[in-house]
């Protein structure tokens, strides 16, 4: 094996990676199913929230893990935002979700999942 070879395999998750890989077919391959199984972790990833992030989201700071099961299960945007808060909008969900995949992505290139990420 030669070392490029290695090293693309240790890539880094990014947020965008994470929010794609949310709404992927588990079964298309190890990425995809080390992502879902990060998240399903919440207790892991949404206890690195800053507390002035969780300030500026407001309530939806307390209802990620929520707001990345609404996500999987296919839920629209707007309709997220509008589950979030009675005024809320597809802003208010793209925010909570970036969030939510930062700080998943963040889990995962941090380590605690390094069994699932290898």
């Amino acid at each position: 094996m030669s070392l490029p070879r290695l090293l693309a395999q240790r890539k880094s998750f990014s947020p965008e990676e994470v929010r794609q890989r949310l709404r992927a077919d588990l079964s298309a391959d190890p990425r995809t199913r080390a992502v879902h199984a990060a998240a399903a972790r919440t207790a892991v990833w949404s206890s690195r929230l800053p507390d002035r992030v969780a300030f500026d989201l407001g309530r939806a700071a307390h209802r990620l893990p929520t707001v990345v099961f609404w996500y999987c299960q296919g839920v629209p945007e707007l309709e997220i935002g509008r589950r979030l808060s009675p005024f809320g909008g597809e802003w208010d969900a793209e925010r909570a979700l970036m969030v939510a995949a930062t700080l998943i992505a963040n889990a995962l290139n941090g380590g605690e999942f390094a069994e699932l990420a290898a």
